[in-house]
């Protein structure tokens, strides 16, 4: 599926969202917010279990695309704005495991997208940034909230207060992103390879690991713990857990259910 701003190639257990706007930086457009939505809802319906989203060109994503907000109303803007959020709330919220592949700059609303995201790669060149305060505005996407909720409140405020680029390494080492590559170019293959890795796992046992980590706070308390005693009953009556015990005393492939 191809269309201004994105593609879509369809996996047996995932899906690859791609943005295609090299030209533009891959600027988020409304059409772009509407096709990850569309995309979302196809992933829902066929019941896959994986999201990787990549991009083409040197940038991930520079952000909200300028020259389609200089068309927009104040309060168009301010839709945009609102939608934007309420599909990245969506992404971060879902069971279904994402994951950014990123080359190049992932600034403002870019970088607000791979927030979203469950896993983050990176290449050598990735620089990502929260620059809004240059231009005496914030983070409109969600990045206030998804930030400080990664890295932590103080991490978090050296960057959007600043609005300072992190590159690769600084990334890795405060959290930012999962992973690096070595190569550029590498970026989408790594990241691929990582989702397919993940969604060869009981999407029952996936799921439950990410209403924990939903559950989890910046310190252990007792409501998390419970979600995980709850998560641990559910699973280990399962006839996923079933089948995962069997095949590894048997020395053999699993053949989960996936429901």
């Amino acid at each position: 599926m191809t269309t201004e701003g994105f593609h879509i190639e369809w996996r047996e257990a995932y899906a690859i969202f791609t943005l295609s706007r090299p030209d533009k930086l891959n600027g988020i457009t409304n059409a772009v917010l509407q096709g990850l939505e569309d995309c979302l809802d196809e992933i829902e319906r066929r019941r896959l279990r994986g999201l990787v989203i990549a991009a083409e060109g040197r940038a991930f994503s520079a952000g909200t695309d300028l020259e389609e907000s200089a068309t927009l109303s104040m309060e168009q803007g301010f839709a945009k704005c609102d939608r934007a959020r309420d599909l990245m709330l969506r992404l971060y919220r879902s069971s279904i495991t994402s994951v950014a592949a990123i080359q190049g700059l992932a600034y403002g609303g870019g970088m607000e997208l791979a927030l979203a995201c469950t896993l983050r790669v990176a290449g050598p060149a990735a620089k990502l940034a929260l620059p809004e305060i240059k231009l005496a505005v914030m983070p409109a996407y969600g990045g206030s909230q998804l930030l400080p909720a990664l890295i932590g409140r103080a991490r978090a405020a050296d960057l959007m207060l600043t609005g300072r680029s992190v590159k690769a390494e600084e990334a890795l080492q405060m959290g930012l992103v999962s992973r690096l590559v070595a190569e550029q170019g590498e970026e989408r293959a790594a990241a691929i390879a990582l989702i397919e890795d993940i969604t060869a796992h009981s999407q029952l046992a996936i799921d439950r690991i990410h209403r924990c980590l939903q559950a989890a706070g910046d310190e252990v308390g007792e409501a998390g713990l419970e979600a995980e005693g709850r998560a641990m009953r559910e699973l280990m009556t399962s006839a996923d857990a079933a089948e995962g015990i069997a095949a590894f005393l048997e020395k053999r492939k699993a053949n989960y259910r996936h429901c």
